[in-house]
């Protein structure tokens, strides 16, 4: 492992986010708490040992006997608190002494939250009620089947529209102001209808791709290994063309040497060319086949299963497990 110890752990794990965080908020009324006389023993940086209780909060760790074995065997503490072991004694009297304080840095954080944009907000993975009903969930086959047939209905309507007018206007009812031309069924109420289904049937088929899209980390390591995969045929390709242009040359020495001394030629069955050498050909379909494989890994295209279910009526609700089975 790297000695340094903040090599460790990626640029996105959560730990670097809380120091970013503290890094942003007000810690004067820590700060201020303690003495600068020289008297006592060196204490803690407010700003560490905030962090550390952030990180440990967010994992759950809420104890202060935990978050000091946390100091021993997890990276990320280790991380905020440079390397030291935090006493248990040390974190609890610090919670007790800064509570007011530590209360205050709610205000704080809502004041961050207000600059960040709020177009998306993640929640954890609590069962909350939606507005949608069970039976509005829909495979992908049933989808695709609502969106034909939505679309069939709204095309027929539009003719029958488009038909009235022209016959309206064949008639010359339109100049007459009894309305006797008007459509008997007004079909735009029914019009809507169907285009707001076919909105949601879009939504909910769009949100069935996008929950089959791969995660960019997985992304991520499929075009590494196809990356190393291209590189590794493309130096075969290259050492097995280098290797078969040498042998072209040595015969082609040798042809001109035995002219050279009065022979026909030289013996032996001449060597296949460049284009037409299994080993060539055989390791240029193997780079193609190489870049196509990176190329799907770089433009991954979602395939749904054909067991995933979207809702109709809120393409952002799911179907989860419930507490008590169902």
């Amino acid at each position: 492992m790297p000695q340094d110890v903040r090599e460790w752990l990626p640029p996105e794990h959560l730990c670097w986010k809380v120091l970013d965080v503290v890094e942003l908020l007000d810690l004067s009324a820590f700060e201020n708490s303690y003495r600068d006389d020289g008297r006592g023993g060196v204490a803690y940086p407010p700003g560490s040992l905030i962090a550390l209780l952030l990180y440990c909060y967010s994992k759950g760790v809420r104890s202060s006997r935990r978050i000091e074995q946390a100091c021993w065997d997890d990276v990320g503490c280790r991380i905020i608190t440079a390397n030291r072991r935090v006493d248990h004694s040390t974190v609890a009297r610090f919670v007790r002494r800064h509570r007011a304080a530590l209360n205050s840095l709610f205000v704080q954080v809502l004041s961050l939250c207000g600059r960040v944009d709020l177009s998306a907000v993640a929640v954890d993975g609590s069962p909350m009620e939606a507005n949608a009903s069970r039976d509005a969930n829909k495979r992908l086959q049933r989808l695709e089947e609502t969106i034909s047939q939505c679309e069939k209905e709204i095309h027929a309507l539009m003719e029958d529209v488009v038909d009235h007018a022209l016959s309206v206007e064949a008639d010359g009812s339109a100049a007459h102001g009894d309305g006797e031309g008007a459509c008997d069924n007004d079909n735009w109420p029914r019009l809507s209808r169907l285009c707001d289904r076919l909105t949601r049937a879009h939504l909910a088929r769009d949100r069935l791709h996008e929950r089959a899209m791969p995660s960019p980390t997985e992304i991520r390591i499929k075009v590494e290994a196809a990356e190393r995969m291209v590189a590794r045929a493309e130096k075969r390709l290259a050492a097995e063309t280098e290797a078969h242009r040498e042998k072209l040359k040595k015969y082609e020495l040798r042809v001109r040497e035995d002219r050279a001394a009065g022979r026909r030629g030289a013996n032996g069955r001449p060597p296949v060319p460049m284009e037409h050498k299994t080993v060539l050909v055989r390791q240029r379909t193997r780079l193609v086949k190489m870049c196509a494989w990176l190329e799907r890994a770089r433009t991954p295209r979602p395939a749904p299963s054909p067991d995933s279910r979207a809702c109709l009526s809120d393409p952002d609700s799911r179907l989860i497990p419930g507490k008590r089975g169902g």
